[in-house]
């Protein structure tokens, strides 16, 4: 029995995580068109968390297979592992120089797991947590306190993240390492997303288009 993961199951794990990633963030376009904004926002840091996800495994793949090989089971195992921690996911999402697109205090919210206790206020009703107890004076937290902007900021944000790469490919002729990953980057969605006409307000950095159309 194999003993680590297989070529074609990271190749799978990125292209399919992508994937979903395309349908959760199309999803909450639908729940934020029809006002359910909790929902729509939840939906969203999934969304963020999958393309993440098929970030990380891409550059672990290709990393591995363009330098000194794959590392042993034991580190690939605590690697794996890392891929079912969302606040870990959420913060890798901004990796690789991403970060640097976005407002600092944007992203030390990330850091500081904001994030993550946003998208759990809006799927769940509770108490505040002090370490490991409940704090039975707090206010109840209901979903219903994430609102319109709130979900409209997460998903602009991606969806400029998403055009950002569709451009790329665009004129780059290519943009992930993994072939069947890049297809997804087609005509179809690119109309899609632009179907999108609200920005996140979170970048500090044009989008690729825009950076071109300024260097001319």
């Amino acid at each position: 029995m194999r003993e680590k993961l297989s070529i074609y199951k990271f190749k799978k794990i990125a292209t399919e995580s992508f994937r979903n990633g395309l349908r959760l963030h199309f999803d909450s376009i639908l729940l934020y068109k029809n006002q359910s904004y909790p929902s729509a926002y939840q939906l969203s840091v999934l969304a963020l968390e999958e393309f993440s996800k098929s970030q990380w495994v891409e550059h672990y793949y290709y990393t591995s297979i363009t330098n000194d090989g794959f590392p042993d089971k034991e580190f690939e195992q605590k690697w794996l592992n890392l891929l079912y921690f969302h606040p870990k996911k959420q913060r890798a999402f901004f990796g690789w120089g991403i970060s640097r697109d976005y407002s600092e205090k944007f992203i030390e919210s990330i850091e500081n797991g904001e994030l993550e206790l946003k998208k759990q206020k809006a799927t769940y009703v509770g108490l505040e947590k002090n370490r490991r107890n409940i704090n039975v004076n707090s206010r109840i937290s209901l979903p219903s306190q994430v609102k319109l902007k709130d979900a409209k900021q997460m998903i602009s944000l991606l969806n400029d993240y998403l055009i950002d790469r569709c451009d790329m490919k665009s004129f780059y002729e290519f943009h992930f390492d993994i072939e069947e990953k890049d297809d997804l980057l087609n005509t179809e969605l690119y109309e899609r997303l632009n179907e999108w006409k609200h920005k996140s307000r979170l970048r500090k950095v044009p989008l690729f288009k825009e950076r071109l159309k300024n260097s001319r």
